[in-house]
């Protein structure tokens, strides 16, 4: 589809287009406003002919997605497809989050201050146990599909509902769609996967968000995919000595390979970040302390309470 900033007047599902601002294998990302109040809204688009898709199941998990209510999730409003034959597009409308995700806050030069990004997993957390509790599975929780709004110092997770896209396109190549570097060993090897699949990714990006590097990197496909279903990740405790012990633990937990060995829900997680966060935020207060490497000069927010 053409940039809608070259198209005026054009429109998905009865949502006028504003531009498009994210392009992909499948389909586009468009900034779009809903014409009975004027807000922003995301329409996620993907184009059903050249996709192992159907119409059924595209609108079944869309339809899954659009039943979460949670303030950790962003909103579906709506979803259909447009079209039909070679030319049917598949449409997901969804609220739209000010701010930006957590990509930008991955390099070791810019890394949020730790009882901070503790408490951003913990909000992750319990929106993955919602969902779980629905049956909703994920599937691709990574830093781009975490919007934080720094303003609240909130998080909300994106693309519910959208991850069969990428499972879609795997299907038709016969490769991965995309990074696996967020996958667990049972979703690399094709295994049926539940919600603890989400908490290893969500291990991959606390991981990620402490040090400044992924856990497991690797110069071709192979040696990556080889080194996150056989090799242990290297200790955050050598990379960050500084922090709680407790940390370290935890993050090693979600990323053990067998998903027993894992917390077992959202919920159980949020709740021992929280402790956790609790105790970074004692030391960082106690007389005499110093703050944590990486803690910089950003204020840091109330501890969430869980909905």
């Amino acid at each position: 589809m053409a940039d809608a900033s070259e198209m005026p007047g054009v429109t998905i599902g009865g949502y006028p287009l504003v531009r498009t601002f994210a392009h992909g294998a499948l389909g586009e990302l468009h900034l779009a406003t809903d014409p009975d109040t004027g807000a922003p809204l995301a329409i996620k688009t993907v184009r059903l002919h050249g996709s192992d898709l159907t119409r059924e199941r595209f609108l079944r998990e869309s339809q899954a997605a659009s039943r979460l209510r949670h303030p950790g999730i962003v909103r579906t409003r709506g979803a259909g497809i447009e079209g039909q034959g070679d030319g049917a597009i598949g449409w997901i409308a969804m609220e739209w989050v000010p701010g930006s995700d957590l990509s930008r806050y991955t390099a070791a030069t810019r890394l949020l201050p730790e009882p901070l990004v503790i408490d951003l997993v913990a909000q992750a957390a319990d929106a993955l146990a919602h969902a779980h509790r629905q049956g909703v599975v994920h599937r691709d929780i990574k830093p781009a599909n975490l919007l934080f709004s720094p303003g609240r110092g909130s998080l909300k997770i994106a693309d519910f509902g959208c991850a069969h896209l990428s499972d879609a396109e795997r299907s038709r190549s016969g490769v991965l769609a995309g990074t696996p570097v967020y996958m667990a060993p049972e979703q690399l090897a094709g295994a049926p996967v539940d919600g603890r699949c989400d908490l290893y990714a969500l291990g991959v990006v606390l991981f990620e968000l402490l040090s400044g590097r992924l856990p497991f990197e690797a110069a071709s496909m192979g040696d990556l995919l080889l080194s996150i279903t056989a090799h242990e990740a290297p200790s955050l405790a050598s990379l960050r000595p500084d922090l709680p012990p407790d940390l370290p633990n935890l993050v090693a937990r979600l990323l053990a390979k067998r998903p027993e060995r894992r917390p077992p829900d959202g919920a159980a997680l949020a709740q021992e970040l929280r402790d956790i966060g609790t105790t970074v935020r004692m030391a960082l207060v106690s007389p005499g302390a110093t703050a944590p490497t990486g803690t910089g000069t950003m204020a840091l927010p109330p501890t969430a309470t869980p909905s």
